[in-house]
């Protein structure tokens, strides 16, 4: 499908398993299994998500001063306004060829600065495809910094075809094990495995505080009979008919229906929205059990639509159809502009550098109060241990065999 196109798709990171991070995964992987020459930049890359682009064999490139050759690309996939020096100082060049420059927006909350247009009419200049995760993206952040969005077109996580596989349908399945995806828990989700034990219900927790946390895939999600989580966990699920319940830190609407699709798709199934809907571990695990059923059939119901909607492979002939049909971009730089663009880049960097540090610092800290809780726990049991022995002394026992060496050391003195 995309023979001989030469892709470069940056990112501000690679570190961990967020819904941003995972879809440039995928698409990068998306690109290259259907024949093109994918590059993937980044301001730091750090396991697990790199060995994820190095097990399929994905070029990443962390220098910011790497040697990129603008004229060489058909398309560049930027998130974040991120942009390497030598892409910035070709854009104040005349050359032959531009290539078609999207720019992503994957989060909606104003303090999320970098998901925001941010850098000053870069995306109006040279931006043939805008990409928003959802309508709530649009009328939050895109509709504050653009008097017009370039060729706005929505990206809601669409997933892998894998997922599309129809044998991972559960729609004949009981209600015996779900699986909780989250990174940020509220304590109800926490609480939940207990409330569930009642029901003979088995939960799994995946996410960076819990046990486990991998790369989800269509093999674990297929080993569960409803998952629980949000955002970019939401159209795997669907894709596939498995009943999905939407809650997090946000609380949410729970099961999807035919009511509260509209309102959960608006704001990406992040759970906002449905603040109001906040419930104990009590009324989730209740109403989990009492609702499955209906999820199911609604699931089925719109299996086709949803696979249709939200599939990576449906998806990406679509946008980029629309941006092929927008007029090259030839618009040559300034110098005072590149030196500015230069300068916003180098700002990221330098943040990038800074979010790294603390990221060790916590880590340090981490590593230091379990190594004090340990030694706590040695402390502890040494005192239990001296507290026993003191109460050893004090017992008849001890007595009777502190009389008995005496009598046995005077009987070897008389021999």
């Amino acid at each position: 499908m995309f023979q001989n196109k030469k892709i470069l798709i940056t990112h501000i990171w690679l570190r961990g398993f967020s819904g941003a991070e995972i879809n440039i995964l995928e698409l990068a992987s998306f690109f290259k299994n259907n024949g093109a020459e994918v590059e993937v930049f980044t301001l730091s890359a750090q396991d697990p998500m790199k060995s994820e682009f190095e097990t399929r064999e994905i070029c990443l490139i962390t220098d910011y001063f790497h040697p990129f050759d603008l004229s060489r690309y058909d398309y560049i996939w930027s998130a974040q306004n991120i942009l390497p020096a030598s892409i910035i100082k070709s854009l104040g060049q005349k050359r032959e060829k531009t290539p078609k420059f999207l720019f992503f927006h994957m989060a909606a909350l104003p303090e999320h600065v970098l998901e925001q247009p941010f850098v000053y009419q870069l995306e109006e200049h040279i931006s043939s495809g805008t990409l928003a995760i959802s309508q709530e993206i649009v009328d939050c952040n895109l509709h504050r910094f653009f008097r017009e969005i370039p060729n706005l077109q929505f990206y809601q996580n669409p997933v892998p075809s894998e997922y599309l596989k129809e044998k991972y349908s559960c729609s004949q399945v009981e209600l015996k094990k779900i699986l909780v995806i989250s990174n940020h828990p509220p304590q109800e989700i926490k609480d939940l495995k207990e409330e569930l034990k009642e029901y003979k219900i088995e939960v799994d927790y995946y996410g960076v505080w819990a046990d486990k946390y991998e790369l989800i895939s269509p093999d674990l999600l297929a080993r569960y009979d409803c998952v629980i989580g949000i955002g970019k966990n939401i159209p795997y699920c669907l894709v596939m008919g498995k009943p999905i319940y939407v809650y997090d830190h946000f609380a949410g609407p729970g099961f999807l229906t035919d009511e509260n699709f509209e309102l959960a798709e608006y704001h990406n199934f992040s759970g906002r929205g449905f603040e109001e809907q906040k419930r104990t571990s009590k009324e989730i695990a209740k109403d989990i059990v009492a609702n499955f059923s209906a999820a199911k059939n609604f699931q089925e119901k719109n299996l086709e639509r949803f696979q249709e909607q939200f599939s990576l492979q449906n998806i990406i002939p679509l946008i980029l159809k629309t941006v092929e049909q927008r007029a090259e971009v030839g618009t040559i730089f300034d110098s005072y502009y590149i030196t500015y663009l230069l300068a916003m880049n180098t700002l990221i960097k330098d943040l990038v550098r800074l979010n790294n540090d603390t990221m060790n610092l916590w880590e340090g800290i981490h590593n230091l109060e379990g190594e004090l809780e340990s030694l706590k726990i040695v402390a502890d049991e040494r005192e239990v241990i001296k507290n026993e022995l003191e109460l050893l002394k004090l017992s008849r026992f001890y007595k009777l065999s502190l009389v008995w060496t005496k009598i046995k050391k005077i009987l070897r003195n008389k021999e």
